[in-house]
Formats: structure tokens, sequence, C-alpha cells
């Protein structure tokens, strides 16, 4: 434990190692800082054989590193600039998906699986409310975990089928949150638009009906409600584009929704149209995937996620694709 002297003149502590690192990242401690040890003596921080290795800058790690073992949190303390190299994530992507793709297979098959059968589940009369609830409730949870196999595999890991229910057993009530407050906050910029479309056409329809001829509106009065949806639009894909990693990020690195939502969006918002191209890139890999009667999702979309995951190693944690 050690006590630091301010440049107030006030004594703080006693603090051990781990704080001191991030008073130094906040620029709140520096190696003149006097520091007091277990020996009682102050001297510069510069001159404490065991805390010097924190004025040394971190060091950037590839992106491939062999982590055998159950996966543990990785914390991020980078905040920094980046350099998004998309050609590179497709690379990587499609090297690990020609390598790994017996591992990848099983856990994706399964995500898509449980998604397709609530789907179909809920459709059902009566009891389908029931299977759309839990889909809702499950989403993120699920995603998250799906996110977090395909981290692993890029990370030199081999995961086991059970990782995909890693959101269920941690971070529960975070992902859940973290999909659903993103969800209605996107959704808010078009409500407005939509709002007036309903009333408009519904308004319209009522009025035909008691004229004994209903008829679509046209487009008059339409305007208002698609002009109120085309200005909410930009503002809906720029949030969305800005969240694109939290829920990856609430597993991987144990962070509450709200704190993994920030710190996507001031990774994201430093490359904002990278990320942005990023996210056309795999929206057209799998709608291609599904033009071919749905069999090429089997391969866009394991390759689609390690893109973005790719993506995330670079954004979040400043490791470049190779």
């Amino acid at each position: 434990m050690y006590r630091i002297l301010g440049s107030d003149g006030k004594e703080y502590g006693p603090v051990s190692s781990e704080p001191l690192g991030q008073w130094i990242r906040e620029k709140r401690v520096d190696g003149d800082t006097r520091v007091q040890g277990e020996d009682g003596q102050w001297r510069p921080l510069r001159e404490v054989p065991e805390l010097v290795v924190l004025l040394q800058p971190p060091i950037v790690a590839p992106l491939l590193i062999p982590a055998p073992g159950e996966a543990r949190p990785i914390p991020s303390d980078f905040d920094g600039d980046y350099d998004l190299d998309i050609v590179a994530c497709l690379t990587t992507a499609w090297r690990l998906f020609q390598q790994q793709f017996s591992t990848l297979f099983g856990p994706t098959m399964m995500y898509v699986l449980i998604c397709l059968s609530l789907t179909f589940l809920g459709a059902l009369p009566y009891i389908g409310i029931l299977f759309s609830l839990c889909s809702m409730v499950i989403g993120g949870p699920l995603m998250a975990g799906l996110y977090v196999v395909y981290l692993r595999v890029i990370r030199g890991e081999t995961p086991p089928l059970g990782s995909l229910f890693d959101g269920f057993r941690k971070m529960f009530g975070h992902l859940f949150l973290g999909q659903w407050v993103a969800s209605i906050l996107v959704f808010v910029p078009l409500l407005a638009g939509i709002l007036v479309l309903f009333f408009s056409v519904g308004l319209t329809a009522i009025m035909g009906l008691a004229k004994g001829s209903a008829s679509w509106p046209g487009f008059a009065v339409l305007a208002p409600g698609l002009g109120l949806f085309l200005l909410g639009l930009p503002v809906t894909v720029f949030l969305t584009v800005n969240w694109m990693f939290a829920l990856p990020m609430i597993l991987d690195q144990r962070l509450d929704f709200w704190t993994a939502m920030k710190r996507s969006g001031r990774q994201v918002r430093r490359h904002w149209w990278s990320c942005l191209a990023l996210s056309v890139v795999t929206s057209i890999l799998n709608f291609a995937g599904t033009l071919c009667c749905l069999v090429g999702l089997v391969v866009t979309i394991p390759i689609s996620m390690l893109v973005l995951m790719c993506a995330y190693e670079t954004v979040i944690h400043g490791r470049k694709a190779e």
C-alpha cells in the first residue's frame, strides 16, 4: 500500500498499485509525484521499482492471442485512436472460417434454430404470445453468447458448444437491458413519423368508410409523416452504429449496459463512417446468403460475425487484424 502527496499538498491513501495505475492514466499522478511506501520514505514515483512500470505505455497485443481454458473477462483500458482496416477484417474472417468451421458451425446453427423455433412458435394462436415474450427476454443474452464464441475463436481458443449460453450465466440482466434500452432509444427518432403516418392512414380509412368507398390516402396526406420519418432516420442509423459493440462488451468485459453503450459510442465515433461501412458490408453478405435459398447463410453468418468481432478487437481493444 502507498500514500500519495498530491499537488495540493494533501496526502491521499493508502492505495494499492491498481488505483495508482488508473490515476496515472487520468493524468492525476505522474513520475514526479511523491510516494510513500512500506518503508515510510517519500520518493518520486519513478524511483519506486515496483511502480515505475505503471508509467510505461500499454503494449498493443496482436489480434490472435492463444488463451486456453475457460474464457475470462478481458479488461480494456484502451481509449485511443485505431485503424479499422475492413479488408484486413474480411481476410482474417475468411481464413478463420476455413480453419475453424467445425468449431463455429455448432453454436451458430443452434442459435439460428432457437431463433427460428421461437419465431414459428410465436405465430401460434393463443400461446404464441408467450414464445414471443420469451424471444424478447433471451434475445440479448443469446446474441452476446454467440458474439463471445466468435471472440474466443479469434483469440485462439476452442470454445465448447455450451459457451453460446454464457450470457444466461453471467450478466443476464445487463444484456437484457443492453438490447432493449438501445432498441428503444434508436426507435424514438422514428416514432413521430410513424404515429403521424398511422393516424393519416387511419383517418383516411375512416373517412372513406363513412362515404362508402375506402381508398388509400394520397401523397399529400402521407407527406408529413414521411417527412418526419426521414428526418429521424439518420439519427436512428447514427445511434445504431454507435452501439454496435455494446452487447459483446457487456459479456466480454463484464460491464454494466450503460457503461458499455457509452464506451462503444465513444470509440465508434472516432471513425464512425468506417464502422458504418463495416455494418453495410456485413449486411450485404447476409443478404447475399439469404438470396441463395437461405443455404448461403451457413457461410455468410459465420463470416459476417467474424468480421464484426475482428473489428471489435480493433475498435475496443486496439488490436489490428492480420
